[in-house]
């Protein structure tokens, strides 16, 4: 039972550890107390509170003897990021797990027993599935548990060059052969492949050297850098992220320093600060959600993709944009709102 101090405990000093400690014996259910009045960050630093709040709870693992450490992994974060169907993305990082005979211990924290909870000192490695949450959870469970943290220092699998990037570096960790993780990448690279041949090929061209600008979270931001720029051939001019990104900013400059690219960056972007950015860059495109796309229609920027939640789209089923697939849903996404942006708002057929 979480006990959770908010502004109004905050205000008057409510000391809401001492209150558990007091009552616990008097209740049946663990009583976890979190402080997260509206004074002590953003919701970020809220999530972050949280997985805190979890970590007393994990056993330690027995140490094992020799031989080769298991295959067996925690994932951390899974919905902190800014897909509106983040539980397809998951579902494809366990898939991928699976494929390569990876277990998935615990996921920290979706649908999570307590029981997995307390197992979760059992995995060998842990990975953390977002760029704005959930670092600093994993690095106390390295030091308190021994369990390594690990990809962290390379963008998600968003987009065809990362998807294979993070395969093989998750392979490579686990010492996977290789002829194990290549029928999984030629698997993908030719659905992404044969699905432009047969959809969408043609319009490709139509994207090139557009100047586009970018809101939204790490997680989400980092990866398709790459993807937008080399897979897609635009010109990212503008970078704006809703997170402070201290943990992973470095992940971001290594990517742009390989890709020769300068966007202008801005880091914990605000409303205000999103909006100034929009007005003073020359851009020919805007990628986010809803909000982005009323403030590029305001500011006479023709095309916005409304890609991120919240969101005006009307999604009925959960699609992943992380890997293969999730490339293809995400220009399905900029394809049908590049098509409605060309589409007259004046003329009236009868």
């Amino acid at each position: 039972m979480f006990v959770v101090g908010t502004c109004a405990a905050d205000i008057i000093g409510e000391d809401i550890q001492a209150l558990c400690n007091n009552i616990q014996p008097e209740i049946n259910a663990k009583l976890v107390p979190l402080l997260a009045g509206g004074f002590r960050g953003n919701a970020y630093d809220g999530l972050e509170m949280g997985l805190e709040a979890l970590l007393p709870f994990i056993h330690k693992r027995q140490k094992r003897r020799g031989g080769r450490k298991p295959r067996i992994v925690n994932i951390i974060a899974p919905q902190a990021n800014v897909n509106p169907t983040w539980w397809a993305d998951l579902e494809w990082i366990k898939q991928t797990l699976k494929s390569l005979r990876i277990k998935v211990q615990t996921v920290i924290s979706h649908g999570t027993s307590f029981e997995e909870l307390e197992q979760a000192g059992n995995a060998t490695a842990n990975i953390v599935l977002s760029h704005d949450v959930g670092y600093k959870f994993a690095r106390k469970m390295q030091q308190t548990h021994d369990i390594p943290l690990i990809l962290d220092d390379i963008p998600l699998p968003i987009g065809v060059q990362n998807t294979t990037r993070w395969s093989k570096a998750l392979a490579a960790h686990f010492k996977i052969d290789e002829t194990s993780v290549e029928p999984l990448i030629k698997e993908g690279e030719n659905k992404v492949v044969e699905t432009l041949r047969k959809r969408a090929l043609m319009i490709i061209p139509r994207y090139r050297n557009c100047r586009i600008a970018v809101s939204a979270d790490g997680t989400m931001g980092i990866g398709l850098v790459r993807m937008l720029f080399e897979e897609l051939e635009m010109i990212p001019e503008v970078l704006l992220f809703r997170s402070g990104m201290r943990e992973s900013r470095s992940i971001l400059e290594r990517e742009l320093q390989s890709m020769g690219i300068s966007p202008r960056v801005v880091f914990s972007a605000d409303g205000y600060q999103i909006k100034q950015a929009l007005a003073d860059v020359d851009t020919d495109a805007v990628i986010g959600s809803a909000w982005e796309k009323y403030m590029a229609e305001e500011l006479g920027i023709k095309i916005a993709f409304d890609v991120f939640s919240p969101t005006n789209r009307e999604t009925y089923l959960d699609r992943p944009y992380f890997g293969y697939e999730g490339m293809i849903y995400v220009m399905e996404v900029i394809a049908n709102d590049w098509e409605r942006a060309f589409r007259s708002k004046h003329i009236h057929w009868t």
